[in-house]
């Protein structure tokens, strides 16, 4: 007998938007807030969009509610960086993960760096000076390689009660001079999270594994 097997594959084409600093208005935070609301407003819901950030310091905070978008960050000649001083809050209902790549997070240890209620993704990032660095809560997956978390209150704290697993591995990490580097309250998996190549160093607590969450640290550094 002879059997045939036969696939139907359906091609869809995913509209993909760039906005960039010499095209956009984007300097000041309520410029990049206006930005931000009208993408939420006119943009497609499936649609991949980037903001390319200057490399400047957003004294203001940032919302982003309506959409799922991309910020990358920026360095000048002089090594300045795209640097928020204020919250930004990620609370979109879409499932698209949100990536924010080499941005600085600098605080004065009184409020939240990054307070995400959704999937959000960091690489190159550094958040340091706040109560907290990173919170994921609500319904949120929240993953960070390559970022550094120094001197917060709390570094990273995972307290959401729902959300995909995205991606398990937290790579590459440096948690340096945090009261608590990790604080893991409520995290909705019981699949266990690495932490490979990531190093821990000065901190007051290292991890907090407050919901008994299953960890691979066997490659991780403690100093």
């Amino acid at each position: 007998d002879i059997i045939r097997l036969y696939q139907k594959v359906e091609l869809i084409p995913i509209p993909t938007y760039h906005y960039y600093p010499e095209d956009t208005p984007m300097e000041t935070a309520e410029e990049l807030q206006t930005l931000v609301d009208k993408i939420g407003a006119e943009v497609e819901e499936a649609a991949i969009v980037y903001i390319h950030l200057p490399p400047v310091t957003y004294t203001g905070g940032l919302t982003i509610e309506q959409c799922s978008v991309n910020l990358i960050g920026s360095t000048d000649e002089k090594g300045r960086r795209t640097t928020f001083t204020s919250t930004v809050r990620l609370s979109s209902t879409l499932d698209n993960i949100v990536y924010f790549d080499d941005i600085d997070f600098v605080g004065n240890r009184n409020s939240i760096g990054i307070s995400a209620a959704s999937q959000l993704h960091l690489t190159g990032c550094s958040l340091s000076g706040w109560k907290t660095g990173l919170l994921g809560y609500g319904y949120a997956w929240v993953n960070a390689d390559e970022c550094v978390f120094e001197d917060n209150l709390v570094g990273f704290h995972f307290n959401a009660t729902g959300g995909y697993v995205s991606d398990r591995s937290y790579l590459d990490n440096v948690f340096r001079n945090n009261g608590t580097a990790v604080l893991l309250e409520q995290v909705p998996t019981d699949t266990d999270l690495i932490f490979g190549g990531t190093r821990f160093s000065g901190n007051g607590t290292d991890i907090d594994n407050r919901c008994g969450q299953a960890l691979d640290i066997s490659k991780a550094i403690f100093e």
